[in-house]
């Protein structure tokens, strides 16, 4: 909170840095309903278009655990410590074959290193904007699902590992785990060796929620629905994460300095993008950069407060999500 200790009172900054077990509990809920909505709308409506809207749905919801996945790792999704712990990991990060610690090391690092050649997530921002034919182009590898593929062999990788924690990495679009960290020199690689042995151990939460998730659709009589998740995983949910990704960094004027008012950026989002590239209030990502600790169903108010504060600079907040991607795509010559 120390970069807004200036532009709000003291009384208000605790208020706001205060996390809730109830809120968490119902971020979760409404999540997994969500999702239990997308498994189930190929079956109520067993058609193309129920397939794409579950695809759409599901997808979502990927990025919407993510970003619960996220607040647990702020230590903000429950006022309680064990709750962040195991909701972050078994009910967040492991559907969506991820883990909680890895990601805590690696998302921390980027908020130290925000703009700078040191942030894990530069490769996802650093070359907006670019010409409308590239965007089209990237947009077209995540819906064939060939984003997806190349991200789920470099998690593979990653995960056989003898300890990922080490490797300074997360999803990035353009980085393979060979260029991670340590992994990349002969010193590392024999200190932190590859094997089945690992991938197997590392993967085992993962492995116990997927196999959960198909036998309760099984018990349903619809296993074969399950195909929906991965397939969300290897489509939707790259494109979506792909433009939240971009969305936040990407594109603006001070994109390569650390200056977070220059360096990042706020969305207000509809209530379709909020289904989609959006979730669980993630489009306010300025403010999160700005204040950290506060919970992420605060960050609207937290974001009310300095629009009537004494700012040095205006907010950087645009109107939607189809501003920000044009600001993505360079200006036609």
């Amino acid at each position: 909170m120390d970069d807004i200790r200036h532009l709000i009172p003291s009384e208000q900054r605790l208020a706001l840095s205060r996390k809730s077990d109830a809120r968490g509990a119902w971020a979760l809920a409404v999540n997994w309903a969500l999702i239990a909505f997308g498994f189930a709308l190929p079956v109520l409506w067993p058609h193309p278009l129920g397939v794409l809207a579950g695809l759409v749905i599901l997808g979502g919801r990927i990025l919407g655990l993510g970003i619960l996945m996220h607040d647990a790792a702020h230590r903000s999704l429950f006022a309680s410590a064990r709750a962040n712990g195991f909701a972050g990991q078994w009910l967040c990060a492991a559907p969506i074959a991820a883990d909680l610690l890895v990601y805590r090391r690696y998302h921390m690092t980027h908020h130290r290193e925000a703009g700078s050649d040191a942030d894990p997530d530069l490769p996802n921002y650093r070359g907006y904007p670019v010409a409308r034919a590239s965007f089209a182009r990237k947009l077209l590898r995540d819906v064939a699902g060939l984003t997806g593929l190349r991200a789920a062999l470099a998690l593979g990788l990653f995960y056989a590992h003898e300890r990922p924690a080490e490797l300074m990495l997360g999803f990035s679009y353009r980085r393979s785990v060979d260029g991670a960290g340590e992994a990349n020199t002969a010193s590392g690689a024999a200190a932190n060796p590859v094997s089945a042995r690992a991938f197997l151990r590392n993967m085992r939460r993962v492995g116990a929620v997927q196999l959960a998730m198909f036998a309760l659709l099984w018990a349903c009589g619809h296993p074969l629905v399950y195909l929906m998740w991965p397939a969300a995983w290897l489509t939707s949910y790259m494109l979506f994460s792909r433009i939240r990704n971009a969305a936040e960094h990407g594109g603006l004027p001070g994109t390569l300095t650390t200056d977070v008012w220059q360096n990042t950026r706020s969305v207000r989002a509809r209530w379709w993008e909020r289904l989609t590239v959006a979730p669980n209030h993630v489009n306010w990502h300025f403010e999160h950069h700005l204040a950290p600790t506060v919970p992420g169903w605060k960050l609207r108010e937290l974001h009310g407060l300095l629009a009537m504060a004494e700012l040095p600079r205006p907010l950087p907040v645009r109107p939607g999500y189809g501003a920000v991607i044009r600001e993505l795509i360079k200006p036609a010559p």
